[in-house]
């Protein structure tokens, strides 16, 4: 895996191997051996797979890379594109939005059958198919697209206490917020709406797992932690970071309420919440902004409370109205269970893929290359595209 030590990057070279039955994981280093070509063409060679799923893009841009001669699946889990919009537009800079293409094209162009994280993203992708050229007609008709929401194993409840609770009043009444601070999520919102509802509800307190993505984004949980430190309620602010899976679980079914809030954008719209699903799994109802699909599910089921962007007044509403009704809050959380079993476990959320798996096919257009790409490639073409492009 790759490691680091006070920001300093450890090269652990190390291949670790943990079989059990017909499955093995491979523990490998990013450099070393997963951006490693020939590593990775042998290792597929050697475990006579009959085809290459790659979840997440990154990893389906890695299998892409090998064009490997056996049927290939890309898990494009979550809307990249509209990721990288937001994160050139909050720092400024453009880069990341060719890096995101360059991560994508790939498995565009290569994938034999797709998956997409909600039922928007995968009417992205088919555009995105379109843009190149793979809707041809020896495609059509073809399902190169299914939607694989955000599902979760759903083991037993861990028991573990969650620690926090040692720094929480008697009463005190949990709104929770789970895992990372990313770009897409509106953190001043969160804080103007938060503090405002403490002012009127006594027993609120804030707990969030998580923190910063290292690498990736240190600044949205920079800004989110200095507003808080300068809060009139700033100890009802407790921040827990990463915990144990086991601690972890226990938190969640120690809160009242899960909140999570997005700013608008496409990636809002079309993107996928694992957090939400999270909270579903325990039975947690859920408040969030009315943006991505699984927010749908809180508020057709009545799983939870739902708000509009950027909007702090609402918040305070609802975070006041949620937790000062105990039977409604009880009620929600057993519609969010019910709606985590019916669509969001693994055998619900994986069933497309595990249909494919049992007889694995090429796609219709398998060696031929997408009709569109060859365009911007011919001399006429590329004056024309670069002019167009400034």
């Amino acid at each position: 895996p790759t490691r680091t030590k006070d920001g300093v990057r450890i090269n652990d070279t190390e291949l670790r191997q943990y079989s059990e039955g017909e499955f093995t994981l491979d523990s490998v280093e990013e450099l070393t051996h997963f951006r490693n070509d020939g590593f990775l063409r042998d290792r597929i060679e050697a475990s006579g797979s009959e085809a290459v799923v790659g979840v997440n893009v990154f990893p389906a841009s890695r299998s892409a890379a090998l064009e490997p001669a056996i049927p290939f699946w890309a898990d494009m889990n979550g809307f990249g594109m509209g990721e990288v919009q937001i994160r050139g537009f909050l720092t400024g800079n453009n880069q990341a939005v060719a890096q995101g293409w360059a991560d994508e094209l790939p498995c565009l162009v290569r994938a034999d059958c797709f998956s997409s994280a909600s039922g928007p993203q995968r009417y992205a992708l088919i555009g995105e198919l379109a843009a190149i050229g793979r809707l041809r007609p020896e495609t059509c008709g073809y399902e190169f697209v299914h939607v694989i929401p955000e599902g979760r194993e759903d083991p037993p409840p861990s028991g573990v206490r969650p620690t926090v609770l040692d720094q929480l009043p008697e009463g005190a009444q949990i709104a929770l917020w789970v895992g990372c601070y990313n770009y897409q999520f509106d953190t001043d919102t969160l804080f103007e709406g938060m503090e405002r509802a403490m002012d009127r509800s006594a027993n609120l307190h804030f707990v969030s797992t998580g923190g910063q993505v290292d690498g990736h984004n240190e600044t949205t949980f920079a800004r989110f932690k200095k507003q808080v430190d300068g809060s009139r309620h700033k100890d009802r602010f407790h921040f827990v970071g990463w915990l144990p899976w086991d601690e972890f679980d226990g938190l969640l079914r120690t809160a009242h309420l899960g909140v999570t809030l997005d700013i608008p954008c496409y990636e809002t719209e079309i993107g996928a919440r694992n957090r939400i699903t999270e909270m579903m799994r325990v039975g947690l109802p859920v408040l969030s902004t009315r943006g991505p699909e699984i927010s749908w599910d809180l508020e057709k089921h009545s799983a939870g409370w739902l708000v509009d962007f950027s909007d702090p007044d609402q918040l305070e509403e609802r975070l006041v109205e949620a937790l000062s009704d105990p039977a409604e809050l009880e009620r929600r959380a057993k519609n969010s269970r019910k709606v985590f079993e019916k669509f969001y476990t693994l055998s619900a959320a994986t069933a497309p893929l595990l249909a494919w798996a049992k007889n694995p096919q090429f796609a219709p257009d398998r060696g031929m290359r997408p009709l569109l790409l060859p365009e911007y490639s011919k001399p006429e073409k590329r004056g024309w595209l670069k002019g167009w492009l400034g």
